[in-house]
């Protein structure tokens, strides 16, 4: 996969070439599908869209070039994803600490790698808003709890003592308003984080003990009953994947 650069923002060598911004309404499906919370979409389309995209030329440096061409489409997922409901707050927030990895990021790559795992999270994001929208306060507090603290402590016991609510008495309007058992729901959303950390270098461990699984064989098995796959397998076969971007962007590696 690559992603292609013009070299000049003149529409005769654009004509002459052949070669143009990648076309709006691309980019309108693919942000649209993140305003939509459509999280198996916006992963198909990101495989077809680094294959075809090509951005104007920001910079000069390949690093700021990817770092530029970053921000925008982190700008412009993240105000799709407030008009799909997402909370402005938790938006701005999301944008503006990714925008800070990024810009202490020093390898195209990393950032291309972030940028994929970035889409799919907010589009996790926008989904998970509009579950249990008509709900009661206290499944929608909960909600919030577990989109904001992911990596925290995330029991029925101390979600409902944050509702004032017995345990089994907001498992059961959980239940009732979002369609699936508050455990269940929590375990599906750590899964999908973790998903996301196997683009990274953490160990499978460490990412058990981040996202709260109480150990790794646990952690395994989860997965795997909702993946179909072991995250070893997964990461390997995302790995070749990386690899031919590496090799594939028109971004040289820096010496």
């Amino acid at each position: 996969m690559a992603i292609s650069v013009l070299e000049q923002s003149d529409l005769f060598f654009q004509r002459e070439s052949g070669r143009t911004h990648t076309p709006y309404e691309t980019e309108q499906v693919f942000y649209g599908c993140i305003r939509d919370g459509e999280v198996e979409r916006v992963e198909a389309m990101m495989q077809t869209l680094l294959a075809t995209v090509v951005a104007g030329k920001l910079s000069a440096d390949p690093l700021r070039q990817m770092q530029y061409w970053a921000i925008c489409c982190i700008t412009l997922a993240t105000r799709c994803a407030i008009q799909g409901g997402l909370d402005e707050t938790t938006a701005f927030n999301c944008s503006d600490e990714s925008i800070l990895q990024i810009d202490r990021m020093r390898d195209p790559q990393e950032i291309l790698r972030f940028l994929q795992s970035l889409c799919l999270q907010i589009t996790a994001l926008v989904r998970d808003s509009r579950i249990g929208r008509d709900a009661p306060q206290a499944v929608r507090k909960c909600l919030h709890r577990i989109q904001t603290d992911l990596h925290g402590r995330l029991t029925a016991e101390t979600l409902a003592a944050d509702c004032a609510l017995s345990p089994d008495y907001l498992c059961a309007l959980f239940k009732k308003h979002v369609g699936t058992s508050l455990t269940a729901y929590i375990r599906a959303r750590r899964l999908t984080a973790a998903r996301a950390l196997l683009l990274g270098e953490k160990s499978l461990s460490e990412i058990a003990y981040d996202l709260g699984f109480c150990s790794e064989s646990y952690f395994i098995s989860c997965y795997k009953a909702q993946f179909g796959v072991t995250p070893r397998r997964d990461r390997e076969t995302l790995r070749p994947l990386f690899e031919s971007e590496r090799s594939a962007l028109d971004f040289p590696a820096e010496s």
